[in-house]
């Protein structure tokens, strides 16, 4: 009996069958869970994407509602329709500030201007500030309305563009149209990385 049980010999470990269907199953999960977090970064990416362009988007048209609200005159010949053949939507706008006081009130003018155009290139609106004066930029020492003239040597001389001032105000624009006399409407396209919106607004002018 005793000789028996010393000629018995247990082995322990597992069978090649059960190997195989361990390790399919850890296949399965580690693939799934792989899935699961790809997919939740690709939400997340989607998710930051489209908060940022909508984001960009409303800074926008909040610039523009404000200050072409309070515009004092509009210098740009916009189209009064926005499907006409030979006078499509202009991608810029440019009018006198009627906030007071002007950031650039140091200066001395009764006349300040801004102007915002679409940078097709880089996908950017922009914004300037201006005046105009008959002078030289550099030494200037009256400013004029945008449409004044004098005579000078028998011609009729109109007033220099003066920058001032020029900053970025957005980016990920695919366009940007402007139409409309008493009532202005804004079209602005944006995209980014397969997120596009199109958003569009009506700003009736107090002053103009």
């Amino acid at each position: 009996m005793k000789h028996f049980f010393k000629s018995q010999k247990f082995y322990l470990g597992f069978t090649l069958v059960e190997v195989l269907v361990t390790l399919n199953i850890f296949i399965f999960v580690f693939t799934a869970c792989f899935a699961v977090y790809f997919l939740a970064q690709r939400f997340y990416q989607k998710t930051e994407n489209r908060a940022e362009i909508l984001q960009n988007s409303r800074i926008i048209l909040e610039r523009f509602n404000r200050e072409i609200r309070q515009a004092v005159e509009i210098v740009s010949a916009l189209p009064q329709l926005p499907d006409l053949p030979n006078n499509p939507p202009k991608k810029e706008i440019e009018f006198q500030d009627g906030h007071t006081p002007s950031a650039f009130a140091f200066l001395g003018s009764d006349y300040y201007y801004i102007r915002y155009y679409f940078n097709q290139a880089k996908g950017e609106v922009i914004r300037q500030d201006k005046v105009y004066c008959f002078e030289e930029c550099a030494f200037c020492q009256k400013y004029v309305r945008w449409n004044d003239s004098k005579l000078e040597d028998g011609n009729l001389v109109n007033p220099k563009a003066c920058l001032l001032d020029e900053k970025i105000i957005g980016e990920y624009v695919q366009d940007l149209e402007f139409w409309g006399s008493d009532l202005i409407s804004v079209v602005l396209k944006v995209s980014k990385k397969n997120e596009s919106f199109q958003l569009k607004t009506m700003i009736a002018g107090r002053n103009f």
